[in-house]
């Protein structure tokens, strides 16, 4: 029997309660799946803080705040407001200081006149290296800048002399929120949990890529595909709670990641789906609001129809990219990257992916006509001809 763990926050994002999901899945199909749903309040929840330690999880009154600190890698769209709400959501005391980085310092700055006192610049990745922190999230655009990040925290010599030293029983965990490989991110998994054996101290990672757009990184409402140990999940989904409403556990090492993937695959054949539907009603004269309700009411109704629908005069009703000349949405370069993951994996596993190899295809066109950083439901215009 298989187990899919998911933990739901309840009633909004100042909600008073969260529901940890078990969903029992039978491994034939005569036997039929069962639901069992325990609801928690925050006072059970770990969202009443406690250090990392070795301690007596029972023993509140030894570590009372956690005063948890953080750093956060990676300020582009989605990371800067998961970065704002993990201050702005958390409960007091969980969270003492949250060091950032990014490769333009203008990011770090408007971020840090937010919060001036808890938050802290650190100009090069090096820096977060220290006895201080406790938990890294990285929010990275590709396989090679996250690579990069741990490789300079595993082979920073200083860092490593303190970690030997005083680091004792203290937990460093790595969340790493990228979308990459799966085979890359299972090395960096292993490459994190060898570490400790070079007397590093308790080193462990997760991968916990997101699904939920900028959107709902700014209103907090991701959704956490998490791949590792459950241990190591329980000492920081409260953290991602604040960045989200549900947190998934897929499995062991790499099946966050593995899930990410299937996800945006489905994704960009969705949209194309939606850009098509959208134009075919355009050209046979319905109004596209009209469409875009029936989809919404229908079996056609998805993320790319309601959320982030790809025609102008639909989105402005929303507020989505497509009515903002496609800014500020998923660009079409991250789908051309992560369409590349997906296929190139099904190709590693012998999976024939033709409608997301072709897709894929499509959406590089767009980008080699230089609409990189265009929102992906801009291929509604290109389908047209007017790109």
């Amino acid at each position: 029997m298989l187990a899919w763990r998911t933990l739901v926050k309840c009633g909004g994002k100042r909600a008073s309660s969260f529901r940890t999901i078990s969903l029992p899945i039978p491994l034939n199909h005569q036997r039929q799946s069962s639901v069992e749903i325990r609801t928690i309040s925050k006072r059970q929840f770990s969202l009443t803080p406690r250090a990392f330690s070795t301690q007596n999880e029972d023993d509140d009154d030894e570590h009372p705040n956690r005063n948890l600190n953080i750093a956060f890698i990676g300020l582009g769209k989605m990371g800067t407001s998961m970065c704002l709400n993990l201050l702005n959501n958390s409960k007091p005391g969980l969270i003492s200081t949250i060091d950032v980085h990014d490769s333009d310092r203008k990011k770090m700055e408007s971020l840090q006149a937010l919060h001036p006192t808890k938050i802290e610049i650190l100009p090069e990745i090096r820096d977060i290296c220290t006895l201080k922190t406790d938990v890294i999230f990285t929010m990275l655009p590709n396989c090679a800048s996250v690579v990069e990040t741990v490789d300079h925290l595993l082979h920073n010599d200083e860092y490593i002399a303190v970690l030997k030293n005083e680091r004792f029983d203290n937990q460093l965990t790595v969340v790493d929120c990228s979308t990459i490989s799966p085979i890359i991110s299972r090395d960096l998994h292993k490459k994190i949990r060898d570490g400790q054996s070079h007397g590093l101290g308790r080193c462990e990672m997760l991968d916990a890529p997101v699904s939920g757009g900028v959107k709902g990184a700014a209103n907090g409402t991701l959704t956490f595909m998490v791949g590792g140990n459950a241990s190591t999940l329980s000492h920081v989904e409260d953290l991602l709670l604040c960045m989200g409403d549900n947190v998934i556990h897929c499995g062991d090492d790499g099946k966050g990641t593995v899930a990410k993937l299937c996800t945006n695959l489905a994704l960009a054949s969705q949209m194309m789906g939606i850009c098509e539907a959208m134009n075919l009603g355009n050209g046979l004269g319905i109004d596209p609001t009209i469409l875009a309700g029936v989809m919404n009411s229908s079996t056609a109704k998805c993320w790319s129809s309601e959320v982030c629908n790809p025609d102008p005069i639909v989105a402005a009703g929303v507020g989505g990219p497509a009515s903002l000349d496609y800014e500020g949405g998923f660009d079409i370069d991250l789908m051309v990257k992560d369409a590349d993951l997906a296929v190139g994996a099904g190709a590693a596993c012998d999976v024939s992916l033709p409608v997301g190899a072709l897709s894929k295809e499509l959406y590089r066109q767009v980008k080699n006509r230089g609409h990189g950083k265009k929102d992906f439901g801009i291929m509604m215009q290109f389908l047209r001809g007017k790109l």
